[in-house]
């Protein structure tokens, strides 16, 4: 009997367990999008105002800690990947998260994101990348991440997201960078596209 009831503990804790980490076995790609729209509104990160506060358009950025007279966030010219601009991050003692405005999502939508991202720090940071789903209240209901170490040259990190919980409304797509203390890292042709989905919603 005691053998029996510890069996089931177990097989309730693996249950549990697997439910809290369990993640996406979705694997999309270019090839899925085919002409289906970027839900990104600037995902070249072009400036759309002599004013900092509101060059950014389609974007926003988070410092901890906040304040300081300078942002390490700042539309480059002169490095890009595609269009006229790239985000450029600077070294700091600033943990940055960078937060794309709301766009619509389906529950039963299938979901690929990418972005490129590259540096010349010789000691970058991990970097985060997230598609985060929400309720019309704001609640999260699903995380999607990608963890990387960005290279000298451009490359293109990818998410799928999918298997969305009940009651998605909208996400947004997330990068995180924690303090570095040399050289800077440069984002690039981010997009977010509905890669499949079933005619239920």
């Amino acid at each position: 009997m005691k053998n029996c009831f510890l069996f089931l503990v177990a097989i309730a804790l693996v249950m549990l367990l697997s439910s809290c980490t369990g993640v996406s076995t979705l694997n999309f790609s270019e090839k899925d999008v085919n002409n289906n729209p970027n839900l990104l509104l600037n995902p070249d990160f072009n400036p759309y105002s002599v004013v900092p506060s509101e060059s950014l358009k389609g974007w926003v950025v988070h410092l901890e800690p906040a304040g300081g007279s300078e942002s390490p966030v700042i539309i480059d010219p002169s490095v890009q990947l595609e269009g006229g601009t790239c985000l450029r991050i600077d070294a700091s003692d600033k943990s940055v998260m960078i937060l794309s405005d709301p766009f619509d999502v389906r529950r039963y939508g299938g979901y690929y994101i990418h972005t490129h991202f590259k540096t010349n720090s010789p000691a970058p940071p991990v970097i985060q990348m997230r598609m985060i789903v929400f309720m019309d209240n704001g609640k999260i209901l699903n995380r999607f991440k990608n963890r990387f170490y960005p290279g000298y040259e451009w490359q293109n990190q990818t998410l799928s997201a999918g298997f969305i919980k009940p009651g998605a409304k909208f996400g947004r797509l997330a990068y995180m960078i924690p303090p570095f203390k040399e050289g800077s890292i440069f984002i690039d042709k981010a997009g977010v596209y509905e890669a499949h989905g079933f005619k239920i919603d």
